[in-house]
């Protein structure tokens, strides 16, 4: 069984009018579309939720939708299965998730990490020549979880994923679990995400997908596994030059009876239009990806790598604390070292309040700021 695992996924604005003309010339090459005709499965995250029911949710950062009528544009991608484990899929509350569920449904694709509150958490099983492929999505907590009786995304829970994971495996011949979460715009997993992802390879994943952080990062073999931190985009946002977002990586992964053979392709996205790479290119981008792969086998690398990620958020953290109100600001620089409740109550407006709910909620967030403060504290 030939399966293909594309990145994040979603309409916006910037192209919108093509996906619905369902303008595949403009949105994919022919020689991507032939080489998607080539796997027999597609799988892809969907990043995005439809628009048509239910009401934003309280949430800290972007909000990404879309309505119906870009179907024509996602149908052009082939897809068989859309992860919606994400932290844009539920921006629309239970309703919205479940109205995207129906309408992948009306057209034949299945779903899998996202529904209600009993549902999210249940994979999706691939059946074709006798082999059995399950796939079980995940995201960090960013908002759009399921969780208290309430649909959503399906959250990694260290007391239900790994066991999920494992009786997936003793029913299947194979495993793939896509993680929804890292740093965004970094090549690198943070020292607990290698943690968790191999934890997940330890309990039976062949394949573990990191997504989310819109650039390809590195990977692992691990304990007869494949772990890649950072997959890159299939088709999202702006096109750009930008080295980060302007490649991804297009997953293949062979399965038969004795195993997972993962290898790689690299799409690109000079303009409007996403392509395969050129020979060239893509030598260059794997070429890059396997030298930092080697990277992160070197004892300390990822935590000293970290550390010029934390010094990077410093001056946001410092900003969150204070708030931003003019008054919080000042409060926080007479106060010096500490702060005080009715501060917080008075001077931090909703989107703060949701900046620090994000920080102290989400996985890696929190990993980031805990270790801001003990540095902190330690000084």
């Amino acid at each position: 069984m030939r399966l293909f695992i594309g990145g994040d996924f979603a309409p916006t604005n910037f192209n919108i009018e093509d996906f619905r003309r369902g303008d595949g010339t403009k949105l994919y090459t022919d020689e991507l579309m032939a080489y998607l005709d080539s796997f027999d499965y597609r799988i892809y995250d969907f990043e995005c939720v439809f628009e048509g029911c239910g009401e934003p949710i309280a949430k800290y950062g972007p909000f990404l939708s879309a309505p119906e009528e870009t179907m024509p544009g996602i149908l052009r991608a082939k897809p068989d299965l859309m992860a919606l484990a994400n932290n844009h899929a539920g921006n629309l509350g239970e309703e919205g998730v479940l109205h995207t569920v129906g309408i992948f449904e009306k057209y034949g694709i299945a779903c899998v990490g996202a529904g209600t509150a009993a549902d999210a958490g249940k994979p999706y099983v691939i059946e074709k020549e006798g082999l059995r492929v399950g796939v079980y999505a995940c995201a960090e907590h960013e908002f759009t979880y399921a969780a208290d009786g309430k649909g959503g995304v399906n959250a990694y829970d260290p007391l239900e994923t790994f066991d999920a994971i494992r009786e997936l495996k003793a029913s299947c011949d194979a495993v793939i679990v896509l993680y929804h979460g890292g740093i965004l715009d970094w090549r690198y997993p943070s020292p607990m995400e290698r943690r968790v992802l191999r934890k997940m390879a330890d309990c039976g994943a062949d394949l573990v997908v990191g997504q989310h952080t819109h650039c390809i990062g590195c990977m692992e073999e691990y304990h007869g596994s494949t772990i890649v931190y950072g997959q890159g985009d299939f088709l999202f946002a702006r096109p750009t030059r930008n080295d980060l977002r302007y490649s991804g990586l297009l997953i293949e992964a062979e399965v038969t009876g004795s195993g997972v053979q993962v290898s790689f392709n690299v799409r690109v996205k000079p303009q409007d239009t996403i392509r395969l790479a050129d020979p060239e290119e893509k030598e260059q981008i794997l070429k890059d990806f396997r030298e930092r792969s080697e990277q992160i086998q070197r004892e300390r690398f990822l935590e000293a790598n970290f550390e010029r990620y934390v010094d990077k958020r410093a001056a946001g953290f410092n900003s969150a604390l204070a708030g931003s109100s003019m008054a919080g600001k000042v409060l926080n620089r007479l106060s010096g070292r500490r702060y005080k409740n009715q501060w917080i109550d008075g001077h931090m407006s909703e989107e703060d309040v949701l900046k620090l709910v994000n920080f102290l909620d989400c996985e890696t967030h929190r990993e980031t700021f805990l270790h801001y403060l003990k540095r902190k504290a330690e000084r």
